[in-house]
């Protein structure tokens, strides 16, 4: 048999997943390719505990190119194009022929469509949560604003999650009655794809601590100069400390090579993860998946882990056996949310239930933080 090709596109949850996957899966005869523009993989749930001093760079980031001890052969370096009719990439100055491609490069961050949201903090990157834990301990008294700028964005239960955070942080410095925290988003609930119920029970936790929620405002633009947001309905919200969610959109790159239509995300087959495009898959934050609600699938790791785990295994059977897509991505998926106080809720759920989602938000308690940790470590050492 010769040998095939397999390129996998991106260095974060999906891609190291695939990756790795496919090297346990294939003889050495075939060659697993892993390109990133980083050589370093972080741990993007920990970026929270980053913010507020719990955890550093070092414990939450590992360099894939360790990942060439397993065999598979890591290029540090940009993706520049994508040709899926003559099936190639190019990797910087270099280009790579493919049988197979997997594109998980996430999704872009971008500030140009708002103006001055570029002059915002954020904990959406490692950088930004390293930024503001040099930054919270300078804030005294005043407003603090969390803001989701657009949607969609990842990890929706974050801003959240920050903003709980934020309160038992001001309320274990003493300084919490000087400090007022609020969210503001266009969303119509927290968490709207996983329903009213769990929507109530987290608008419920943070008015029990205090902190002001206002729904369906669409951010317009933010005047730096006089700490104010302004928002499409012509109302406006002023700020001492503005956090705040990045611009989502699907990569330039990919664009460019026609696996999306501008302002959209890349179409796939929700069981299989393909494209259009023949022996190209695309996982993670890069795809739209819709919902049976209408709604579309949320952009988190944890649906990227199973994303990953599908198509590497479709491949590999098709490589060694020949034979079609067996297994099949069922949209299960659940995340944590840090509450504050040692303690995190947690939420699971069937993403693919008809005519609704079913999803269940268990109550803050120590058990769910302590998963979590838990969970942080397993990871990192299980794929590194």
């Amino acid at each position: 048999m010769a040998g095939k090709t397999v390129v996998v596109l991106g260095g974060g949850v999906g891609g190291v997943v695939a990756a790795t996957r496919l090297r346990r899966l294939l003889g050495r005869e075939h060659r697993i390719v892993l390109a990133d523009r980083s050589p370093w993989h972080t741990f993007a749930p920990s970026f929270l505990w980053v913010m507020l001093g719990q955890r550093s760079r070092a414990r939450i980031s590992r360099d894939l190119r360790v990942l060439a001890r397993k065999g598979i052969e890591v290029v540090v370096d940009e993706v520049t194009a994508i040709d899926p009719s003559d099936k190639k990439v190019r990797l910087g100055e270099r280009e790579l022929s493919y049988d197979y491609l997997i594109v998980a490069l996430g999704a872009q961050y971008s500030s140009e469509e708002i103006p001055g949201l570029n002059l915002a903090w954020t904990y959406y990157h490692l950088d930004g949560a390293e930024g503001l834990r040099e930054e919270l301990p300078k804030f005294h008294s005043g407003r603090v604003v969390v803001v989701v700028s657009s949607l969609p964005y990842k990890c929706p239960a974050a801003p959240y999650e920050g903003a709980l955070l934020l309160d038992h942080y001001f309320r274990k410095r003493g300084i919490r009655g000087d400090v007022d925290i609020r969210i503001f988003t266009p969303e119509p609930q927290p968490l709207p794809v996983a329903g009213k119920a769990a929507g109530q029970q987290l608008i419920d936790l943070l008015a029990g601590r205090e902190v002001w929620y206002s729904p369906g405002v669409r951010l317009k633009s933010i005047d730096q100069q006089a700490k104010k947001l302004l928002f499409e309905d012509g109302t406006d919200a002023p700020f001492d400390l503005l956090i705040a969610t990045p611009v989502h959109r699907v990569p330039d790159v990919v664009l460019a090579a026609g696996l999306a239509q501008p302002g959209g995300w890349v179409k796939v087959d929700r069981e299989t993860l393909a494209t259009e495009a023949p022996g190209v898959y695309a996982i993670g934050d890069i795809t739209a998946i819709p919902l049976a609600n209408g709604m579309m699938l949320p952009k988190a790791g944890v649906f990227a882990h199973g994303e990953a785990e599908v198509v590497a295994r479709n491949i590999a059977g098709e490589i060694t056996r020949g034979a079609d897509a067996h297994w099949a991505f069922g949209g299960q998926g659940s995340c944590f949310l840090e509450t504050g106080y040692g303690k995190a809720a947690y939420a699971v759920g069937r993403f693919f239930a008809e005519p609704e989602p079913d999803v269940v938000l268990r109550q803050p308690s120590f058990l769910w933080h302590w998963a979590k940790i838990g969970f942080e470590r397993m990871w990192l050492w299980r794929w590194f």
